[in-house]
This record gives structure tokens, C-alpha cells and sequence, in this order.
């Protein structure tokens, strides 16, 4: 098995920038300067589909870094989802303590939420806290996370552990992990057509079990490919591109999530992982820092955005959100909480935890 394609480190930062500084943007502050071209208002309206990509890129790299350990035995079930938790809950706890306070202050204050009322409740608070977002392991599917990006980490969880079951109950048979995980695919996309109110059964849980599963088959034909193949696989990610512009124009499409995902997001993905000149220009500290920070500007967009609305308030101004300045200046902030969060939570608490643990 092939090492990690650093490529995806360039492909994670800019997917979080698409779904932190266009469509949350514009879906928070409902006006951005971004906009008025066909790339523009494409990430405006479908940015948020590019969560997506974050899935695939998950069961690209767990395939590759745990499949052969889980099938040694070399990874215990209690390291396994220790490691797992250790990595994703620390960061995910906090940014929900850091977007509770201006709710809160928002009721001091003036009585009322500074954002969504529904994410105010204790009961919402302890649960999110737990991890268990409503739409996703819990049926309260009125009660919204506090921090909405964090209901990914719920979703990647679940997906680790059907990830680490299958590969146990399958005992080694390649033929019967592929098999299952296709059914998880299938099972995936049948709850984005169909969703059950179910516990894991949500859309939010289907576009994990679809997109981190394909995520895996990729990992597979990355492992075997050849220079010949990587081309292959640019010109098959070119051609599902096509087709789903195709699709779109004729009216083709029931669910524009689960289709983007599939023949742009995929694509993408397909593009980055088989256009091996890449490697040349991402195969650095820069692109890996790039690619550490991404989760922290994915994770963090939306807390900074309320606090933004908080200050807007209190001070009793009215920020122009469609200016490029506003804009610039809201979104260097972003960045730097990201690089804060990547370098005192996942690194330096991450650790200390491990290393205690």
C-alpha cells in the first residue's frame, strides 16, 4: 500500500475554505462579496456539499494507515477508538463551550439568542458536549448543534467504528470487506433518498456512510495504480464532471447533495489523488500545515461568525458584510483561530491527552 497522497492536504485546505468563507458566509451573514461569476456563486450555493470531500478524504486515509494494523491485530479496539476520540473530541468540546458564551450573553443581554434559540437549551448544550448532535446518533432532530460543523465529527465517528467492525468480521477476506463496504454505500444512498427518523439513519449519517466508504475504494486503486492508471482516473474524473453538467442542464437530478457529491466531489478527489505532477508542488511543510489547519477553519467558521454578530451588537454597529474589507478581515480571523486551534488543541493538548492516557 502506497503512503499518504499529500496532495489531499491542498484539496482539505480548500475545501474548508469553500465551506467556511462562501457558503456559511453567506448563509450566516446573508450577503458576500464574493459573487457575481460562475465560481463565485457556485461555492456560494453549493459549498456546503463539499463536506463530502472531507469523507472520502477520512476513509482514503484510515484505509491506508489501519486497514493492514486491524487485520494483524496490530490495533486493539480500545486504542483504536481511544485514538480516534482523543483526535476529534477536544476541539469539537471547546468550540461548543467558545459558541455558547455569545448565545448566552445574547440573553443577558438583550433576551434573546445572538443565533439560534434552539442551541441555547442545556439539554442541547450536554449533548452536543457528548458529541450526540441532533440528526445524527439522536432522534432531536429540533435540536440543532451548537456549533453546527461539529455534527461531522459525530458522523466520522460512526464511520470509524463501522470501519474497524467490518474489517474484524470479515477476518481477513479482502472480497468480504469490499463487499461490505458497498453495502454500506448502498444503504448510504438509500437514506439520502429515504430517511428514516432512526438513529444513525438520518441524511447526515448517509452522506458519511456514502462518501467515506467510496473514500476507501479510492484508497484501493491509489494503492495499485501506475503512472498509466493515475491518468485513467484524471481522464474518468473529467468525464463524471461532464456528465453531471449534463445531467443538471436536462433536469436529471433528485437530490442535489448526494449527486454533487458523487460526480464533482469524487471527481475531485479521483483528479487530485491520480495528477501525480501534483506531487511535486505539495510534497512540503507548507501544504502539510495547510492541510492541519483545515479542520480547525472547518471546525471554527461558525463560532467566529457569531461572535462577529455579538460585537456587531453590543457595540450597535452595522457591519457591511458584502464589503471586500469586512469580508477579508473576518475571514483573516478564521484563519488565525484555525492555526490557533491546530496548534494548541491539536497538537499540544492532543498529545499531552496521549501521553497521559
Amino acid at each position: 500500500m502506497k503512503k499518504y497522497c499529500s496532495r489531499l492536504d491542498l484539496l482539505r485546505f480548500l475545501a474548508a475554505l469553500a465551506v467556511a468563507f462562501f457558503f456559511h458566509y453567506i448563509i450566516v451573514f446573508g450577503d458576500s462579496p464574493v459573487g457575481g461569476n460562475i465560481i463565485g456563486d457556485a461555492l456560494n450555493k453549493y459549498g456546503g456539499y463539499v463536506v463530502e470531500l472531507f469523507y472520502v478524504v477520512s476513509g482514503f486515509v484510515m484505509y491506508i494507515a489501519y486497514s493492514e494494523r486491524i487485520r494483524e491485530g496490530n490495533t486493539v479496539f480500545t486504542k483504536y477508538l481511544t485514538d480516534r476520540i482523543v483526535r476529534l473530541y477536544p476541539a469539537m468540546i471547546i468550540s461548543v463551550i467558545v459558541t455558547i458564551i455569545p448565545m448566552w450573553l445574547g440573553y443577558a443581554f438583550w433576551d434573546e439568542a445572538v443565533a439560534n434559540d434552539s442551541a441555547v437549551t442545556l439539554l442541547a448544550i450536554f449533548l452536543n458536549l457528548l458529541g450526540l448532535n441532533g440528526g445524527t446518533v439522536l432522534g432531536f432532530t429540533s435540536l440543532t448543534s451548537v456549533n453546527g460543523p461539529s455534527w461531522y465529527i459525530t458522523v466520522l465517528l460512526i464511520c470509524y467504528l463501522l470501519f474497524y467492525g467490518i474489517i474484524k468480521l470479515c477476518r481477513g477476506s479482502k472480497g468480504a470487506e469490499n463487499v461490505a463496504f458497498m453495502v454500506m454505500i448502498i444503504l448510504g444512498i438509500f437514506f439520502y433518498m429515504n430517511p428514516l427518523n432512526i438513529p444513525m439513519m438520518f441524511v447526515c449519517c448517509a452522506r458519511g456512510y456514502v462518501f467515506f466508504f467510496i473514500g476507501i475504494f479510492l484508497a484501493q486503486i491509489y494503492g495499485k495504480s501506475n503512472k498509466i492508471g493515475n491518468l485513467v482516473m484524471c481522464a474518468i474524473s473529467i468525464i463524471l464532471v461532464c456528465m453531471y453538467f449534463f445531467a443538471s442542464e436536462h433536469g436529471l437530478f433528485m437530490s442535489d447533495s448526494l449527486e454533487f457529491g458523487l460526480f464533482i466531489v469524487c471527481p475531485i478527489v479521483m483528479f487530485f489523488i491520480g495528477f501525480f505532477p501534483l506531487e511535486y508542488i505539495c510534497s512540503n511543510v507548507v501544504v502539510k500545515f495547510l492541510g492541519g489547519i483545515s479542520f480547525g477553519i472547518f471546525l471554527w467558521n461558525l463560532p467566529v461568525f457569531i461572535w462577529v454578530h455579538f460585537i456587531e451588537k453590543y457595540m450597535d454597529e452595522s457591519f457591511d458584510y458584502g464589503s471586500t474589507t469586512t469580508y477579508l478581515i473576518i475571514v483573516a480571523i478564521n484563519c488565525a483561530v484555525g492555526v490557533l486551534s491546530y496548534l494548541l488543541i491539536d497538537k499540544l493538548l492532543v498529545n499531552r491527552i496521549k501521553n497521559k492516557l
